[in-house]
């Protein structure tokens, strides 16, 4: 079975009262969650991220950190902020490597992988054996996945433990073909698991 990682993305949450009703909501007698992805669309986008909006989250869950960092400077306000995983997108990063935030910091460090594009280039960098873990985008791929995407796939997989690889699959349409590489951790929309936006 499939674990779900609650997605969070900053420009859907306007308040943080929001955060501590999705807590509520996402902790009931039946499931427990600890732990979200936070999407900062903001910081991404522009590199600005909402990082009162991480710290509060943090003060509830286990955070997982996508916020567009493009240098050790902003590893660390993300990291002051809370973050227990920070997620760096290679097209993104500045820096040959992640010397820099090992120096200051044992937090994990996950890479960002887009499958829609051959990921060959990425599998042989540093930056990919100095990764503690991915994630694996697959939402705006086809199914049943190309056979290409599966052979990416397998070879990622040879590479990390499959508690470390975890999937962007927010609409969660790839969950049972994913789930037969080993895959067993996916993040997806809120929404999915709870009504957030009333």
């Amino acid at each position: 079975m499939m674990i779900t990682i609650p997605l969070i993305q900053t420009n859907l949450f306007k308040k943080q009262s929001q955060i501590a009703d999705l807590f509520e909501r996402l902790n009931t007698d039946k499931e427990k969650t600890s732990t979200v992805y936070i999407l900062d669309k903001k910081g991404v986008e522009k590199n600005q991220p909402s990082l009162s909006l991480h710290q509060y989250t943090h003060r509830w869950f286990d955070t997982i950190v996508d916020a567009g960092c493009h240098h050790v400077g902003d590893v660390v306000d993300v990291l002051l902020a809370g973050a227990d995983i920070i997620v760096l997108r290679p097209f993104l990063w500045r820096e040959p490597d992640f010397r820099s935030i090992r120096d200051i910091s044992e937090t994990k460090i996950y890479l960002w992988a887009d499958l829609s594009h051959n990921i060959d280039s990425l599998v042989g960098s540093s930056l990919f054996s100095d990764a503690d873990g991915l994630i694996l985008y697959a939402d705006q791929l086809s199914s049943p996945l190309p056979f290409s995407v599966r052979d990416q796939i397998k070879t990622v997989s040879a590479s990390f433990d499959a508690d470390n690889i975890l999937v962007f699959d927010p609409s969660k349409k790839h969950e049972k073909e994913l789930g037969l590489f080993g895959l067993n951790s996916l993040i997806v929309n809120v929404d999915e698991l709870v009504d957030v936006y009333e």
